[in-house]
Order: C-alpha cells, then structure tokens, then sequence
C-alpha cells in the first residue's frame, strides 16, 4: 500500500513536470515516444489495426499503418498533458484549451436536462477538466485497485465544481443516482457510450464498415428518462492547443425505436471521428464481444 501510493506520488510529479513544458517540446517528445511505442508495444498496434481493418476494409496495409503510427504519437502528446488535469491553473487550461460551440450548450442550460455524448478521444479528460470552468457537471468512472489513485482521480476532476454540485459516480453504482441529480439541477451528464461491456443491456448495430458492433443502449433510455437533450462533444488536438468542441443538440432524439436511436448515435460518433481519426482510441478492442463468437476471438492473433 505504502509503495503504491508512492509509485502513484512519483508519476503525478513526472506528469507535472512534463505537463509544464511548452508545447511544441511536447509535440516533438511525444511524438519520439510514440514512434517508439509504436514499434515496442506490438499487442497494441495489432488491436489497432485489426480495428482499422473492420471499420475501413478499404483502408491499405500502408495507410492503417501510417495512422496507428500517427495514433501512438497523440496518444503520448496527450500522456505528456495529462499532468493539466491534476495542477494546471484555470488560466492556464484556458490559453492551451479552446473551446468551439459552446453557445449549443448556453442556449439550453438551465432549461433542459443535457448529456454530453464524448466518445473515447485520447483528450477526453483533458477536455472534461476544461469544461468544468465552464460548468459543473457529472461523470461516471472505474474504481481502480489503488483507493489512493481513485481518491486524487476524483479530486482532479472534481476541482473546479466540487462546490457548485459536480459530482463523480462509481460505475457499479449504477444510473439511478444520475437520473435523479439530472432531474433536480439540470446539471450535464458526461457520458462516454463507446465501450465493449459485452451483451449485457447491448445491441449490435454497424460502427462504420463492421455491421455488429456490441453497444450500449444506456444514451436513448437514459434520454427517455430524463427527458435529456443530446450535445455530441469531442475534444481534439489542433496545433499547440488542444480543441473541446459541442455541436448542435440532436433533434427527435430518441425516438423509440432502441436499436435505430443507438445505431443513429454510432453515426455521430463516426463523423466526430473523422474530423481526427489519429486521435481515436483505436486500441480499445471495441470489437470484442461478437455474435455466435467466443469473446474476444477477432483479436486472438495480437
């Protein structure tokens, strides 16, 4: 226990340290380690590419390459930042963290229940820890096995609303709570729907090319309940800075029809992905779950 917690102490000081450098040192430093992760974390790169082969069966040996190489680079681009959520200043998250479309949230806050829709960009808690000047909010996260790491995981992220009703949810406890705090203050949910949790309240519907993609059904039941508009949100490098971006909420949404709003909601991940598709989590076997398919069997050969 005293070792973790102090193994935990020393990579928060390492992520501070690098985390403080300018930007364009991060950019060439991650980008030398991603080239190096690339080549020596091997199961990785295989899972990215057999993802890259379902969703792009067009996409060349030559390209899927080139764009999990480019993956790797983003991936340590965002490791090097990640110290931001933990010390950076407001001011500071502000100068290298731009946020586009926020009046698609402004025009409704206050009046309607929101979920932000944030699939699985590697800036993702970057991002969240942004927005959090903007607002207070809820999340859901995964206990980890250090209570230390869960305790300073959920004080980062709650440092900015802790006192204006932010709050962080375990996973195993599941939506009731959030239903009812969504309700009552009309604060966001960020929701991150892109997961493989294998059939348990899944549906198989198409993520680009691969026509059975195991996915939640959580966003159009957990929309029906609380009456909640949808704001699909992406935060993305660009540059020397980093991008939080909202689009316009989802309109008819959700319609009833489970499977065709859950399967609407994989096309909106699909575009937010083509604006950045390096910058995907490409190595989450999202795949894993498969009809009549032992689970995990696409990616025996990695």
């Amino acid at each position: 226990m005293i070792v973790d917690k102090l193994l935990i102490k020393l990579g928060l000081g390492i992520l501070r340290l690098f985390s403080g450098l300018p930007m364009p040192i991060i950019d060439l430093l991650g980008g030398g380690l991603g080239f190096l992760g690339y080549h020596c974390i091997r199961k990785r790169r295989n899972v990215g590419l057999v993802n890259l082969g379902l969703c792009f069966p067009e996409m060349s040996e030559v390209d899927k390459k080139k764009l999990i190489l480019q993956h790797f680079k983003e991936l340590m681009r965002s490791t090097l930042c990640y110290g931001w959520v933990f010390y950076a200043s407001p001011n500071k998250l502000r100068r290298l963290i731009k946020i586009r479309g926020l009046e698609h949230y402004t025009k409704i806050r206050g009046k309607h229940p929101v979920i932000l829709l944030a699939p699985h960009f590697l800036g993702l808690d970057i991002g969240a820890n942004r927005l959090t000047l903007e607002t207070p909010g809820y999340s859901v996260y995964s206990a980890q096995r250090s209570a230390y790491l869960n305790e300073r995981m959920k004080a980062a992220r709650l440092r900015f609303i802790k006192d204006q009703g932010g709050e962080i949810f375990s996973r195993q406890e599941g939506l009731r709570s959030i239903v009812r705090k969504m309700k009552q203050t009309m604060i966001p949910f960020y929701y991150l729907p892109d997961q493989d949790m294998d059939e348990k309240n899944s549906l198989y519907v198409p993520f680009f090319a691969h026509p059975v993609c195991a996915t939640l059904d959580t966003l159009p039941k957990l929309a029906q309940l609380t009456e909640a508009l949808i704001i699909p949100m992406a935060t993305y490098r660009e540059g020397n800075h980093y991008v939080v971006e909202l689009a316009a909420p989802l309109e008819n949404y959700p319609t009833g029809d489970t499977k065709a709003d859950v399967a609407t909601m994989n096309r909106y991940i699909e575009t937010m992905i083509m604006k950045h598709p390096d910058q995907y989590l490409w190595m989450h076997k999202r795949f894993k779950t498969q009809p009549n398919l032992p689970r995990g069997k696409l990616y025996e050969n990695c």
